[in-house]
């Protein structure tokens, strides 16, 4: 079997953004008894085991309680990229890992009707590329600023702005309603970039703010 017959699987629940002794052990664990020749820390700050033989793979997304379903297709958020925020970085405004940890735990009204991607920025410097992600937050010495429908894809687009000065709370708040909104409203594999240049930033503030 050639390396193009080969898989690979991104592990949901380990976050390279910032793992502990004992996961990067575990890590290794897994990686030997399931002979993974590589390891990648990925653009999303997610692990994948790179080079699985497809037996391999079903066995341990069984180990590890992995659904078959894509991710979008239930009722949370998969791709949440936080940078170290005011915890490990002295220009950090705001706890950008807490609240990644928020965003990733919050339960939607359904299954999203594509992919999304949170980019959780500490600071101005924007290290998450917060503008063009789905759901972009940045802290400020006034809270949090919230945009919406990025895309850094084939199709760029910098993100609408929302609301800033946000709270912790209200920006987990307001994230909740913005993507119940979207949820509702979008076609089925629209993006929200697509969504927003359809719908326009002043229909989503009437939607979620008023």
């Amino acid at each position: 079997m050639n390396d193009h017959q080969k898989t690979y699987l991104a592990l949901p629940h380990l976050n390279a953004g910032l793992l502990s002794p004992e996961e990067l052990e575990q890590l290794a664990a897994l990686a030997r008894t399931y002979h993974i020749p590589k390891i990648k820390i990925t653009g999303a700050q997610r692990v994948a085991f790179l080079g699985m033989e497809p037996e391999a793979l079903a066995a341990l997304k069984e180990e590890l309680h992995i659904p078959d379903a894509p991710p979008h297709a239930r009722n949370q958020v998969h791709y949440v990229q936080a940078c170290p925020g005011r915890t490990w970085c002295q220009f950090g405004q705001g706890d950008a890992l807490a609240l990644g940890e928020r965003i990733k735990a919050i339960e939607l009204d359904g299954p999203l009707p594509y992919k999304v991607k949170v980019g959780i920025s500490g600071c101005r410097f924007c290290c998450c590329e917060s503008w063009v992600r789905d759901v972009g937050l940045a802290a400020e010495k006034k809270g949090w600023r919230f945009s919406f429908g990025g895309n850094g894809a084939g199709r760029p687009r910098i993100g609408d702005l929302v609301a800033e000065g946000l709270s912790d709370d209200e920006a987990v708040s307001l994230v909740t309603r913005t993507l119940n909104y979207y949820l509702r409203e979008a076609k089925f594999k629209t993006r929200s970039a697509r969504f927003m240049e359809r719908f326009g930033i002043e229909a989503l503030k009437k939607a979620v703010l008023g």
